[in-house]
């Protein structure tokens, strides 16, 4: 793989030009590609910026994973096993989360066979009538 000079952009322009998407910097082209070029750049990219953003607001992401698992929710904020490891520790000894939820989350699951309830409508039940 070659490398290759990109000046820092400060500013930069996103056209169209037929089937193609240009990038313009101070009014001179920066780049051409052709549309799904361009879809396949603008999703590595967004690949690339996301792990990093990851990375960036990795406490951010452990404290609200950590908040998450005290609270009995599950729902993960992250895949990765280091993040994940963690955000259990930190949800099962850090002692700001066990005052803020002391005993997690008390169960409302309900147990036994739903019961199905009828009740006839108010008004004698003449309430499909047209006027």
């Amino acid at each position: 793989m070659t490398d290759f000079y990109v000046p820092k952009i400060t500013e930069v322009e996103v056209k169209q030009d037929g089937i193609d998407v240009v990038l313009v910097q101070k009014g001179g082209t920066f780049l051409t590609l052709r549309w799904d070029a361009a879809l396949i750049l603008a999703k590595a990219i967004t690949i690339q910026a996301r792990r990093i953003e990851e990375t960036v607001k990795a406490n951010q992401i452990i404290g609200d994973q950590a908040l998450l698992m005290r609270l009995g929710i599950p729902l993960g904020l992250t895949s990765n096993p280091k993040m994940i490891d963690e955000a259990a520790k930190k949800a099962a000894w850090d002692s700001y989360l066990r005052r803020m939820c002391p005993g997690g989350v008390k169960s409302q699951e309900a147990f036994g066979t739903p019961t199905l309830i009828q009740h006839e409508p108010e008004g004698g039940g003449d309430d499909h009538k047209a006027i």
